[in-house]
């Protein structure tokens, strides 16, 4: 199992035309995500996440009014305070909001930690949406390829599905569709 960061986000930039192939591998044998979700919360369990914290650094998360009374709460502050000082609008979803982010990543994240662990966003408490009986995967095991490069639980699982499912890399001078987020984003 790949742990170190800069390993994987090395291995995961490299296989961008790799994933891309194994993406359409998968669509093309309709393997269910259940198998899986199964191995990713089995590899989340060697994870550290407090080791990484890369979500918190690479990702743009939103909220609606219930994330944010339960962040108001935890921090002791009225809803439009948090609503003001940590979030900000969304043209496009009017019902939600962004959390704000600093240089690091997440307005909430302290070194590797988050500041409101309790009353985390629910997007949060899910990442990185692999769990087994819990759908919000879906169909969205495309939407898992920007985070190989950046997740260690999302790199192994992937690496390790590839074995289980048979896939032999096929290279083709494809574009890859699945450019990663640079961690500075």
């Amino acid at each position: 199992m790949v742990t170190d960061l800069v390993e994987i986000r090395r291995l995961g930039v490299a296989k961008q035309d790799e994933n891309l192939e194994f993406r359409r591998y998968l669509a093309a044998h309709r393997y269910p995500l259940e198998p899986f979700q199964s191995l990713a919360a089995q590899i989340q369990g060697h994870i550290d996440c407090t080791a990484c914290a890369n979500c918190c650094r690479c990702s743009e998360v939103t909220v609606g009014r219930p994330e944010i009374e339960a962040i108001a709460r935890f921090l002791n502050l009225e809803s439009d305070e948090v609503v003001s000082r940590y979030t900000a609008p969304l043209a496009d979803a009017p019902a939600l909001r962004l959390l704000k982010s600093s240089p690091d990543g997440c307005i909430f994240l302290e070194g590797n930690l988050c500041s409101i662990y309790s009353a985390r966003p629910k997007a949060c408490r899910d990442f990185p949406h692999l769990s087994l009986g819990n759908h919000s995967l879906g169909s969205r095991i495309s939407s898992l390829c920007r985070w190989v490069s950046l997740c260690p639980i999302v790199y192994n699982a992937i690496e390790e599905f590839k074995h289980r499912t048979g896939f032999h890399a096929r290279l083709t001078p494809t574009s890859s569709k699945c450019a990663s987020k640079s961690a500075g984003s």
